[in-house]
């Protein structure tokens, strides 16, 4: 007598993986987007504020594919003076260290507003602040990205 074990379900598995790349992409997407919309509202939350000039200048900018994700302060208005506040100026010119976030890179960009002049202001971080407490949390999200 034969003995036959037959396999059932396998075309419903070989669309699920086939749908699997576009699912993840989707749901990825979702939690990039998310993550930067909180980022955005709370550096708001701890941007010092004097004419709110700054803080309404903080934009969320959603997945665009080439082009990634991004928060951007001042980006889209007349204010100059985001980096300074982050970082400080002068002999106060300082890059706090974060946890969840290249320290090498963000040394190298800060660098690029460093200035000598005689105005010596404190470092208020707000933006890489807000970007070093959220990321992890979205990475974590995207790890349990499922099919």
């Amino acid at each position: 007598m034969a003995f036959t074990a037959k396999i059932t379900g396998v075309d419903a598995l070989m669309r699920k993986f086939e749908q699997a790349p576009q699912k993840m992409m989707e749901q990825s997407k979702i939690i990039i987007d998310e993550t930067v919309v909180e980022i955005a509202r709370s550096a708001r939350g701890m941007v010092p504020v004097k004419t709110g000039h700054l803080r309404g200048s903080i934009r969320a900018n959603k997945y665009q594919p080439g082009k990634g994700a991004s928060v951007t302060a001042g980006n889209d208005t007349n204010i100059n003076y985001a980096a300074y506040v982050e970082f400080g100026t002068g002999d106060k010119f300082q890059i706090p260290s974060y946890p969840n976030v290249n320290m090498n890179d963000l040394e190298a960009y800060a660098a690029t507003f460093k200035r000598t002049k005689k105005v010596n202001l404190p470092h208020r971080p707000f933006m890489f602040m807000a970007y070093s407490e959220l990321l992890g949390k979205m990475v974590n999200k995207l790890k349990k990205v499922r099919i």
